[in-house]
């Protein structure tokens, strides 16, 4: 493979090496970036020649990055993100105004501020007014006009206005090595009345016969973490919970999946859709953004 020179990386080829490694094969990646499997591998070859590096093992179904392959990675998408920041900043009219937006309690101290963060770098005159509450709130606060934007956890309705932003499966969680999975009743730690996750867990219990008690209710999934972590109860809550210290519980129910959605008020303004495009982009572009979503 060619030396290394000074001449600056081709971010054409960086975004398509970033996307086999999210897409998982050169075909899936080829599709997405609107290319021929041969023009992809051909981009790869250039990019491996320019860094000296190999950055792919080639396996039968899949590619895997190598070690260099994984650092790239990493490094390509801070890349990128910022080579995107600046073309919206600049591509982007000038815009003012004022957002009402509403997000799920949770995500006021995980997910939320990362979103922000980058809506403000493209769009400084537009002020943001934050509202944190229980998603079946928020829609309906955005139904009567009283927000401009929500985000929120669910299902995609039939019969109302909404973009699905990301999935994601809800299973059981509990903690590693604990007993409270084998407790009957079965103790759950559940979001208040009106949760979408706390319907779908006591209908599959319901359904597969299976004696439960609530035993810890909290308006936050913070509250239902904890009472996992203190092996009191199990709960219903999103995969990406289920590392260290606990685990994904496959002898209850499976719970299907849930939604993370957007939906805008009737009429709401240039602002308001110029930040719900940009919390779309961010579950795309941000990783690990959705894993820090909760309900």
């Amino acid at each position: 493979m060619g030396a290394l020179n000074p001449s600056n990386l081709d971010l054409d080829l960086v975004r398509t090496f970033v996307t086999i490694c999210e897409a998982g094969t050169f075909a899936r990646a080829a599709e997405r970036v609107g290319r021929t499997p041969s023009a992809v591998s051909l981009q790869v070859k250039r990019l491996e020649e320019r860094l000296g590096r190999a950055l792919f093992l080639r396996q039968p179904r899949a590619v895997v990055p190598t070690a260099d392959g994984e650092a790239l990675l990493c490094l390509g998408r801070r890349l990128l993100a910022v080579n995107d920041e600046v073309v919206a900043f600049f591509d982007a009219p000038p815009m003012e105004g004022r957002v009402r937006f509403g997000a799920p309690n949770d995500s006021g101290l995980f997910a939320l501020p990362t979103m922000l963060r980058r809506f403000a770098a493209t769009h400084p005159q537009v002020e943001v007014d934050v509202r944190l509450d229980a998603s079946r709130l928020l829609v309906e606060a955005v139904a009567q006009g009283d927000l401009d934007l929500v985000l929120y956890t669910g299902h995609l309705p039939s019969n109302r206005p909404a973009q699905v932003v990301h999935s994601q499966d809800l299973v059981w969680i509990g903690l590693r090595g604990g007993l409270a999975e084998a407790r009957r009743p079965l103790p759950l730690a559940l979001c208040q009345s009106g949760c979408t996750w706390r319907a779908a867990a006591l209908d599959a219990l319901d359904g597969a016969g299976i004696a439960y008690r609530i035993a810890y209710t909290s308006e936050h999934c913070q509250g239902q973490i904890a009472a996992v972590e203190a092996d009191l109860a199990v709960a219903p809550l999103p995969a990406s919970v289920a590392g260290p210290p606990f685990q994904r519980i496959a002898s209850l129910p499976p719970l299907g999946s849930y939604d993370v959605l957007t939906r805008l008020r009737d009429g709401a303004g240039p602002a308001a859709r110029a930040l719900a495009g940009h919390v779309a982009d961010s579950f795309r572009e941000v990783p690990g953004l959705a894993s820090r979503l909760f309900a």
